[in-house]
């Protein structure tokens, strides 16, 4: 009998297409890296998607109204058997202490999760697509900064284009002229120095992908679903 699996609890609804990918991309690395084919060689995986208020493009809107939510999200995945939590969405990650002090099981932090990538492909320029809220509240800058990476960030007409890109992707609306906007934005960071881009945004890695852009995308709903498989299968 093999080692028992780790359940991952995903916390979702933010938004939920957002969500709908990650679970995607959990699976097709679990066929990728595992060979699961069998359903019994997949991660066990328990999803809440939050109907979330107080949450729009931009990012957060009412701090404590967020807050209460996702501490109840991550209470209520603990309580239904995950053995450690991964959340859909990166602004509300500024939260994540919050969150982890509400339970006893772990969540890995998509942030740090991406900053070990970022690390490892020895980057030392990055620009950043976020929403406005994780742009202001400088998740990534602050993280990464410690580390010595410097954070190319959306100036304010760049962030209100992005906006609209997470807008139409939370709307299943988006298509070429956003591919567009954001090869745009990506060209302004390039000429700021930037040597990849970091889509710290869980929206904006279904408005463009790798292969429609030339320099490289660390896709952070790439990275957690990675890191949620390996930790639910590997034994610790």
């Amino acid at each position: 009998m093999e080692n028992r699996k780790k359940t991952i609890g995903i916390l979702g609804g933010m938004g939920p297409l957002a969500s709908a990918d990650l679970y995607l991309k959990i699976i097709k690395y679990s066929q990728q890296k595992y060979n699961a084919i069998q359903d019994s060689d997949y991660p066990p995986i328990i999803i809440m998607s939050l109907a979330m208020f107080g949450f729009n493009e931009t990012g957060i809107v009412d701090e404590d109204l967020v807050k209460n939510q996702l501490v109840g999200g991550v209470k209520k995945l603990e309580a239904a058997g995950a053995d450690f939590v991964i959340i859909a969405c990166n602004t509300v990650h500024t939260f994540y202490k919050q969150m982890q002090l509400a339970v006893k099981i772990p969540i890995l932090n998509i942030v740090e999760e991406t900053k070990k990538k970022v690390i490892e492909a020895g980057f030392k320029e990055v620009g950043l697509f976020s929403s406005e809220s994780t742009n202001k509240l400088g998740l990534y800058q602050n993280s990464f900064e410690q580390c010595g990476i410097n954070v190319i960030s959306a100036d304010n007409s760049q962030q209100k284009l992005l906006n609209n890109v997470i807008e139409n992707v939370m709307g299943g609306k988006q298509g070429e002229g956003d591919v567009k906007v954001l090869k745009i934005i990506s060209d302004e960071y390039l000429k700021q120095g930037a040597e990849a881009i970091v889509m710290g945004c869980t929206e904006i890695s279904l408005a463009i992908s790798q292969s429609q852009i030339n320099i490289k995308l660390f896709d952070t709903t790439q990275i957690i679903a990675e890191s949620a498989v390996d930790y639910s299968l590997v034994k610790q």
